[in-house]
């Protein structure tokens, strides 16, 4: 039967999906703004460099050129008064570490220079919930004999195949066509206006005890290294759609109903929930055994939230192998196969846990893309 929900997306966490382009201090000025209540912000003013150079004369656009040509040029420095009709939109500043004039802000995606989440990005941590809530005991040996080789690799036909077991129909033509998730529409989200830009850091897993190290590629100055990322800020809320095109004809033809109950929104939701609920208590047990206290109440309070109705997910940049594969499934079941997947994964050995490191903003400690789901029928 078809189905329309309304959601609500209540962001946890940072959440940065990126558009894959990145810019420096050429492209923006630095200044301060006030909010409402008085409160001074750092903020980013991303300019329309194209437009403002096309406004130039031919002086200063030959100056501009030269300029640009400096690794550490600044448009602020080579216009302190860029008027703010050249601003394609403004960005808070709350990353701890001054940004360089050289250091790359990693942009995220957006439309008319709006910040949203893509209805794909949604749609594929919703299936990766369904992935792990679907896998029992028999589908774990099937990957166990068919799917992976002797070193721990995946092999990628065999990946394809056991997937279209799950999600796909052999009445149909394709495996496309006959794939249960196509009738599964989800848009994509409501927009923001302005991103919220941290500096993210690398935590890795110690034994020393309360000294949990971040990943630096400075071996003399130990400063982390660091990734400029614009986010979705903790508190904001987006809506989105999801629509289940059941049709009773349609899903006859192709052998689908014995794999409805798969898009059903009462399994989407707990799969979410059961699937989140295991990694919620894998990322705690990190935190406990590596002493990462800022991390462990992040996830009690996570574990909290976390319920059938409204159940949270991770998406976006820094979700991980966890969250994006059946992993966490594996090891519950099987230790030595999860303990051979590692070791055909990171291609060297250690100690640690696997994964052996988190993404973390370097303001509030925290692990990015936490969303929480409401959803109401119409």
């Amino acid at each position: 039967m078809n189905s329309s929900y309304k959601c609500n997306l209540k962001v946890l966490s940072p959440v940065h999906v990126g558009s894959g382009e990145k810019y420096t201090a050429s492209e923006y000025v630095k200044s301060k703004a006030k909010t409402k209540k008085g409160n001074v912000l750092n903020i980013i003013k991303r300019m329309d460099v194209s437009n403002y150079f096309l406004s130039l004369d031919d002086d200063k656009k030959e100056e501009f050129l030269r300029d640009l040509s400096n690794p550490n040029f600044n448009l602020k420095d080579f216009d302190s008064k860029i008027p703010n009709t050249y601003m394609k939109y403004r960005a808070i500043n709350k990353s701890k570490k001054e940004i360089s004039p050289t250091q790359e802000i990693s942009e995220a995606i957006k439309t008319l220079n709006e910040l949203y989440i893509p209805g794909t990005s949604i749609k594929g941590a919703i299936k990766s919930a369904i992935l792990y809530y679907e896998i029992d005991d028999d589908l774990i040996q099937d990957i166990s004999n068919n799917v992976l080789r002797n070193n721990g690799r995946v092999d990628n036909r065999s990946y394809t195949n056991f997937m279209n077991r799950i999600f796909s129909s052999r009445k149909a033509p394709t495996p496309a066509q006959g794939d249960i998730m196509k009738f599964l529409q989800v848009s994509d989200s409501s927009t923001i206006k302005s991103p919220t830009i941290y500096d993210v850091a690398t935590v890795m897993a110690s034994f020393r005890l309360g000294h949990n190290e971040f990943y630096t590629r400075n071996k003399h100055s130990r400063e982390p290294t660091l990734s400029f990322l614009e986010c979705i800020a903790r508190g904001n809320n987006l809506s989105f759609e999801i629509k289940n095109n059941y049709d009773y004809d349609i899903f006859k033809r192709l052998g689908l109903d014995g794999k409805k109950h798969l898009i059903d929104m009462d399994n989407i939701k707990k799969a979410i929930y059961v699937f989140s609920r295991a990694l919620i208590n894998f990322e705690k047990e990190f935190a406990e055994d590596y002493n990462i206290d800022y991390l462990y109440k992040f996830y009690s309070n996570l574990e909290k939230q976390n319920s059938l109705d409204n159940p949270v997910l991770k998406l976006g940049a820094g979700s991980g192998f966890l969250s994006t594969t059946i992993g966490l499934k594996i090891k519950k079941y099987d230790e030595n196969l999860f303990d051979k997947i590692k070791n055909g994964t990171r291609g060297k050995t250690y100690d640690y846990s696997f994964p052996k490191s988190r993404k973390i903003t370097q303001v509030g400690g925290l692990p990015l893309g936490w969303v929480q789901f409401s959803f109401e029928e119409v």
